[in-house]
């Protein structure tokens, strides 16, 4: 059986669409995942709601562990023998992209990539900042609260924040704020709320900075690398 190694950086861009992606791959080529997230990537992961999918993804088993952070490291060495058909990166931040590019292996992702060309491993990469043909990139937004929709001054007490399961909903003022260091993505408070106001997964448009493009070129010139411009193009590489 073929085995994967992926790895979930710290960018929303891209993530959600990833995680079908690769629970796809799993469920119709049996294909062994080892998961390996960095601090933030766990972190952003949670905020999207992905967590409870992603431990489907990658249960425990072997070649198939989930790993945050430095816990990581002590697999590099499957890398190393090639244990691994193809390293996945996606989504990769700006911050990762330009790790691997200047050379720096400073955490999981920019270990495995390092690793992953020094073994002559293929490394697909979908980079968070990967502009469109218009130039902008597309991004989605945590959950949130729209002012403009909140009513808690009338509403009386918040149904959202009774339903949610981990209180991270809270008053600041005449409004209600998702605390996102408590938030899971579950979505209850967006069926609850009476007038809408909270919103999960909206789509926004940003233009990519100049050094990040660049660095994109750059990764794409790099030997055993594929970078990609979206997660539809990960199935076609696995």
């Amino acid at each position: 059986m073929a085995n994967v190694a992926w790895c979930i950086t710290g960018g929303g861009a891209n993530l959600r669409a990833s995680v079908k992606v690769m629970e796809r791959v799993k469920e119709v080529y049996k294909t062994n995942i080892t998961l390996f997230l960095t601090r933030w990537g766990f972190e952003v992961a949670r905020i999207f709601g992905v967590l409870s999918t992603l431990r489907g993804i990658a249960p425990g088993g072997y070649y198939q562990e989930f790993l945050v952070g430095d816990e990581g490291m002590y697999y590099i060495g499957r890398i190393n023998l090639g244990r691994y058909r193809i390293v996945v990166i996606a989504p990769a931040t700006a911050n990762t992209v330009a790790k691997m590019v200047l050379g720096i292996a400073d955490n999981i992702a920019s270990t495995l990539y390092s690793q992953a060309l020094k073994s002559r491993i293929p490394v697909v990469v979908l980079p968070t900042d990967m502009p469109s043909s218009d130039g902008y990139i597309e991004s989605e937004t945590p959950c949130y609260v729209d002012k403009n929709l909140c009513n808690y001054t009338t509403c009386g007490e918040c149904a959202s924040s009774k339903v949610c399961p981990v209180n991270a909903i809270v008053t600041i003022g005449q409004f209600m704020r998702i605390d996102l260091s408590k938030c899971i993505g579950c979505e209850r408070c967006v069926y609850t709320c009476p007038t809408g106001a909270i919103k999960c997964w909206e789509k926004i448009r940003l233009m990519p900075r100049e050094i990040d493009v660049e660095n994109i070129d750059t990764l794409k010139r790099q030997p055993y690398t594929y970078v990609i411009k979206d997660a539809y193009e990960l199935e076609k590489m696995l």
